[in-house]
């Protein structure tokens, strides 16, 4: 998988579709920074990532990650996920 220029925007649509929900923290007790929680309840899966603006490009260490956890946890295939992306990209 390779992609540039995947905006948070369509990371954080992706996963509001596959029912997670988001949430605002001012600080995390690891960073001490305000945070972006994504939880999922039924598989318990959660990412937590920095304030990303709508239009800022997600890191490949945030996208790598995402990737996994999904195909991981039964949620979306790894080339679901890509396929999803591509479209977004587009």
């Amino acid at each position: 998988m390779s992609f540039r220029d995947v905006p948070f925007a369509a990371i954080r649509k992706l996963l509001l579709e596959l029912g997670f929900v988001e949430k605002t923290v001012e600080k995390t007790p690891v960073t001490h920074v305000p945070a972006l929680i994504f939880g999922h309840a039924e598989s318990g899966t959660v990412f937590t990532f920095r304030k990303y603006r709508p239009r800022e490009r997600v890191s490949n260490y945030d996208l790598l990650g995402i990737r996994s956890q999904l195909d991981w946890n039964g949620l979306l295939s790894e080339a679901a996920f890509d396929a999803a992306l591509r479209k977004a990209s587009a």
